[in-house]
């Protein structure tokens, strides 16, 4: 920190890149973050923003505009993982049906790479993202062997009454079948909209949409007033364990610009 304020070199992300450029990147560089004064060598040709070497942005509640990112491991198939974002590394051994820290981010395009744990050729995916001002993301890592993509997650900002609890739903098992959400034996019909709830303690069916057949049920769903929660649906059903859900805390019950 710099006299007391937080600039972008306190920030795990790293700056971001243009359109143009985000999309000239050699793969080579996948784990490669340019250092400063190479991004000439590095890239050539590619326009790169001359603030590079993060020193003196800094980030003022209210006035400087930034996001904020996590990532969720929801692929069984990985165990755990490495993620790097223009080439630096962002996660180390990200667990399975785990999640990083939100991460402060400005605005702009990103090139996210997603390894195997302790490996850096053969990536699970490579994917290109673009982040907006004021807007808090989760970008969620799913598919099956050979199709594996990251997933970007909007939680949008809302007000929350300190006298109602938020939820929605979110499927990202990439074999399971089409279900249907119950509440308390109420069926959810939206999904990526939070719907407000009495907090306290609630009972939780995925049920086959065809047979109603009962794939999954957590009898026991605390949620807490004025905090917003998304359930997130993950597993693969070919495995013996089948569907599970993962319960985090949004940012939205938090996190302040």
């Amino acid at each position: 920190k710099q006299a007391g304020v937080e600039t972008s070199a306190d920030m795990i992300m790293p700056l971001p890149l243009t359109q143009e450029g985000i999309r000239q990147l050699p793969l080579e560089s996948l784990t490669q973050e340019v250092a400063d004064g190479a991004a000439e060598s590095m890239y050539p040709g590619v326009q790169l923003p001359g603030n590079l070497k993060i020193t003196v942005l800094p980030i003022v509640p209210g006035i400087t505009m930034f996001s904020y990112i996590r990532f969720f491991n929801a692929y069984p198939g990985a165990g755990s993982v490495d993620i790097y974002v223009n080439g630096r590394k962002v996660a180390s051994n990200l667990l399975y049906r785990n999640f990083t820290e939100y991460m402060k981010a400005f605005p702009g395009y990103y090139r996210v790479a997603v390894f195997r744990a302790g490996t850096t050729e053969n990536p699970l995916t490579v994917s290109y993202i673009n982040l907006i001002g004021y807007r808090i993301y989760t970008a969620a890592l799913t598919g099956t062997e050979g199709n594996v993509s990251l997933e970007m997650i909007n939680d949008n900002r809302r007000f929350l009454q300190g006298n109602m609890a938020y939820v929605r739903f979110v499927q990202l098992s990439a074999n399971a079948p089409r279900m249907d959400v119950y509440l308390d034996d109420s069926l959810v019909l939206s999904d990526l909209n939070y719907m407000a709830v009495v907090p306290g303690e609630h009972n939780l069916k995925l049920r086959e949409y065809f047979s109603g057949a009962v794939l999954l049920e957590d009898p026991v769903v605390t949620l807490k007033g004025g905090k917003a929660y998304t359930i997130y649906v993950v597993g693969d059903m070919n495995d013996r364990v089948g569907l599970q859900v993962v319960i985090p805390l949004e940012g939205a019950s938090y996190l302040a610009f």
